[in-house]
């Protein structure tokens, strides 16, 4: 549990070898920072086999759970959203602390950063915001992300659209949404449903995402609506200011996703300056790479994960080889 802005945060850890200290194992490459997706934690399926995929490869993992998302209410009447960076920079400039440390023995290993859905977001907008200061201040190398929104305006559409997203996905968040709002509601503000920190009637009768952003989210944060907080948030806008290697996965398919929109033109492959490779594949859902049927290569190589998480490791791994010369 961290301490941070009058609330909390937690995160679990996996170790790639024997731990030497709290945050480091004793000859693990580095530290891969994993930030999971909406209402999720470091317990999911996904957080899990991703993490596998880095330990696999040498890599000590910390999932950083949001504030509220460990099993535990947080502090304050927000908790974290698309954008939500701070818990994330907060946990950089503790390892940067410990590290400046001379009496210590926290090694000076390479950070690298990695999500999924919101996750990918708040990675991606993170580095965007850094810029240099990622590897210069926090010693970020590298990032390797999954089922990156890029534009939350043009995605709630289809995200909240009718049919199978809005009966399942959309209604399933919205209930523990809507949940979270009430307790907080009770905390927070007194249990009065006229309170001016956010719309809780609004909030009970939204029947979409937008909606909800638009009641809860919008209002606790500062933004004017849901519009300007998906135009604020949107890693899309932030990637231009990212200065490390950063790979994006997506796919053609994602229902929640603009099908339409793959800004390739911010990625090298598109001319783009910054470094930053992207890789849509035509099948896989939202983040639908769990299972599949694994190759003779990945047979003999005993991989433990499935297509995506290796595919990620596999990248960190090119970059933190491209770099061994300087980190030795």
């Amino acid at each position: 549990t961290t301490s941070c802005e009058q609330d909390f945060y937690t995160v679990d850890i996996k170790y790639a070898g024997e731990r030497k200290t709290q945050y480091q194992s004793v000859e693990s490459k580095g530290m891969v920072v994993l930030i999971h997706g909406l209402e999720s934690n470091s317990n999911s399926s996904l957080s899990t086999d991703m993490s596998q995929g880095y330990v696999q490869d040498g890599f000590d993992v910390v999932c950083i759970n949001f504030r509220g998302c460990c099993g535990t209410p947080n502090d304050t009447l927000g908790g974290y959203h698309l954008g939500f960076t701070d818990d994330l920079r907060h946990f950089l400039k503790l390892m940067s602390g410990l590290r400046e440390q001379e009496d210590g023995d926290f090694d000076k290993r390479p950070v690298y950063l990695s999500g999924f859905s919101l996750g990918a977001n708040v990675v991606v907008k993170c580095l965007g915001e850094l810029g240099d200061a990622a590897m210069s201040l926090y010693n970020v190398h590298g990032a390797a992300v999954v089922g990156a929104p890029f534009d939350a305006e043009r995605n709630i559409k289809y995200l909240d659209a009718p049919g199978f997203n809005k009966e399942i996905y959309s209604r399933n968040f919205l209930k523990t949404m809507k949940s979270r709002a009430e307790y907080q509601l009770g905390r927070f503000c007194d249990g009065d449903p006229s309170t001016d920190l956010f719309d809780y009637e609004g909030v009970m009768k939204a029947t979409s995402v937008a909606e909800f952003d638009d009641a809860f989210i919008a209002k606790v944060y500062g933004f004017e609506d849901n519009i300007d907080y998906y135009r604020s948030t949107s890693c899309y806008y932030y990637l231009p200011g990212v200065a490390v290697p950063l790979f994006i996965i997506n796919t053609e398919d994602d229902p929640f996703f603009d099908p339409n929109f793959f800004p390739v033109e911010e990625s090298v492959d598109g001319g783009s300056m910054a470094p930053i490779k992207m890789k849509r594949t035509k099948n896989g859902g939202h983040i639908g790479f769990m299972f599949h049927q694994l190759s003779d290569n990945e047979k003999k190589r005993k991989r433990p994960t499935s297509w995506m998480p290796m595919e990620l490791s596999r990248f960190i791994s090119h970059v933190h080889s491209s770099h061994a010369d300087e980190l030795n």
